[in-house]
């Protein structure tokens, strides 16, 4: 992979910086797992799956994420594994962001809780 530019690299923190994009990083570092279901973390979030998408569109252009079709659904997952610059990114959204994360990651252990809970 060809490396950031430094001017890039400010944007995609930017983009990464937003309440629905740290959703989006919190639920892929929560969960471990490769793709991240759109659908299911806007249900969990209460974020409008509109939104979750027109970032999603972002940042796949940026080449942080991948989208997959699903059905109707869209399935996305970090390309950090194959992108050192991508992970460090991440890493410093985090840090910078972390009172936002913490909040975010609160309420997704929650949503997630109740969810366990009704069935």
């Amino acid at each position: 992979m060809t490396p950031i530019r430094p001017e890039e690299t400010e944007q995609i923190k930017s983009m990464l910086s937003t309440n629905e994009a740290l959703s989006i990083i919190c639920f892929s570092k929560h969960h471990l797992e490769g793709r991240i279901n759109c659908t299911k973390l806007s249900e969990l979030l209460k974020i409008p799956i509109n939104k979750i998408k027109d970032v999603c569109t972002k940042l796949e252009e940026k080449k942080v994420i991948k989208m997959y079709k699903s059905g109707l659904d869209i399935e996305i997952e970090f390309l950090e594994k194959e992108d050192a610059d991508i992970k460090k990114i991440l890493d410093e959204v985090i840090w910078d962001n972390r009172e936002e994360y913490g909040k975010i990651y609160k309420k997704l252990v929650t949503a997630e809780l109740m969810d366990f809970m009704k069935d």
